[in-house]
């Protein structure tokens, strides 16, 4: 197993399951190596969504769609870390740290209501899995992004 392949690994067990997209931008790598660890049975992949899993793991729309927004910062070379639930993932960039957080639409009053509680970082990414998103107030100062999914649109900002 090379480095490359063994990143893949790391990033499938910390997430569960992302896009082959995701790990072909984030790792760098090549679908080579992934053909690789799937003839190998460390992963799977679903041949429909293209979505690559750890093997003895679910997959994770959550994560997934979480994983969408991190491709739109991967110009500023951000570094991932699993975060604690609802926390889906923490990015670093040089100049801020994000919480991407997706969530169910009816999840929005508790985590809107305790989102200093739960996230500690410059800035927080929510995306919401509904089709209109209805405007509520959060109770933070930090900046805030609103997105709303599927499909992945931007629906608010606040700070």
């Amino acid at each position: 197993m090379n480095d490359k392949q063994k990143q893949i690994i790391k990033l499938l067990w910390d997430f569960q399951s992302l896009r082959e997209e995701h790990i072909l931008r984030i790792c760098n790598c090549t679908e080579k190596d992934i053909n690789c660890l799937i003839a190998s049975k460390a992963i799977t992949k679903d041949i429909n969504t293209k979505i690559l899993k750890y093997n003895n793991k679910e997959i994770n729309n959550r994560n997934i769609v979480a994983f969408d927004v991190v491709m739109q910062y991967l110009d500023r070379s951000p570094k991932l870390k699993k975060a604690k639930y609802p926390i889906n993932v923490t990015m670093k960039t040089d100049e801020f740290t994000y919480d991407i957080i997706a969530i169910k639409e009816l999840e929005t009053d508790t985590l809107f209501e305790k989102i200093d509680e739960i996230s500690t970082s410059d800035r927080v990414i929510i995306i919401i899995k509904t089709k209109q998103y209805i405007e509520k107030i959060i109770n933070t100062k930090r900046p805030v992004l609103i997105c709303t999914y599927s499909p992945l649109e931007l629906a608010d900002r606040i700070n």
